[in-house]
């Protein structure tokens, strides 16, 4: 398969057919993250969320379900589909859009912005960079970006029940091979699925996830514009703290109001 058609068949696999067949506990878990979502947020029901790197839209549909306006884009136009056809289904209001987290089109329109799963890291680091400084556009003055990903300093803690094995997806069985290069501060993922009853034997062609450090996000949010709020160490409530043992980092940011002419105007005749 072509390089583009075999990410897509891929990513069908990960973000539709393996949480098909892991079904109850893939329920739970967004039904929890989507309780952390509201509660650490604020939500009030009102906001419009856009959900980057959605994938089969399990955080956009239950979001929807509750009431929110939800935008969820992906680059794997066969995931978007499957996405839209969900909802579809479920009588919901979602709109599902194929589109590059590199380049979006958007400009202070969303009051929060979701990147969940360790999505940002898969380009270097100056595109890494580029995608927040595209979600910071897209907010409005004071909306709000969540951050989902793994903390590097608690890698091998992750990998252990990660790192290699094989597991039932569908009527096959997926090998995955996962190791860090502390030298890049980079997590890199290797697939093969085997289905032997259809004859399917295919290799991924490989993820490699740049992992940052609290400091180094929380300068590239800076960077973008974004003013770190708080940090978590999960997406589960109640909620923890982001400490020593913490697999996950869950940062919040904000796009901060302009200062208004007149507070300009006054802070100027008080000097």
């Amino acid at each position: 398969m072509p390089d583009q058609a075999s990410r897509e068949w891929w990513e069908e696999l990960f973000q539709v057919y393996e949480f098909a067949h892991y079904r109850q506990y893939a329920d739970e878990l967004t039904r929890r993250e989507v309780d952390f979502l509201i509660d650490a947020l604020g939500l009030r029901g009102v906001e419009t969320v856009l959900d980057v790197a959605c994938g089969g839209g399990r955080h956009s549909l239950a979001l929807a379900a509750r009431g929110w306006t939800v935008v969820g884009l992906d680059a794997a136009a066969s995931v978007i589909a499957h996405a839209q056809a969900a909802a579809t289904d479920q009588g919901l209001n979602v709109e599902f859009v194929t589109g590059d987290m590199r380049q979006l089109p958007y400009h202070e329109r969303f009051d929060v912005v979701l990147l969940m799963n360790s999505s940002l890291g898969f380009f270097d680091d100056e595109t890494n960079q580029a995608v927040l400084n595209g979600i910071a556009r897209a907010l409005v003055p004071g909306g709000k970006v969540l951050i989902q990903c793994l903390n590097p300093y608690q890698i091998e803690r992750y990998l252990r029940d990660f790192r290699s094995g094989w597991y039932p997806v569908g009527s096959g069985f997926v090998l995955r091979e996962a190791r860090f290069d502390p030298r890049r501060a980079t997590l890199v993922i290797n697939y093969r699925y085997v289905d032997a009853g259809r004859g399917i034997d295919v290799t991924h062609p490989g993820d490699q996830i740049r992992l940052y450090g609290f400091p180094e996000l929380t300068a590239m949010l800076r960077a973008a514009g974004l003013r770190p709020l708080s940090v978590f160490g999960d997406t589960t409530l109640p909620p923890v703290p982001f400490e020593e043992a913490s697999i996950w980092q869950v940062v919040i940011a904000i796009r901060d109001r302009p200062v208004r002419k007149e507070a300009e105007d006054a802070d100027r005749a008080d000097r």
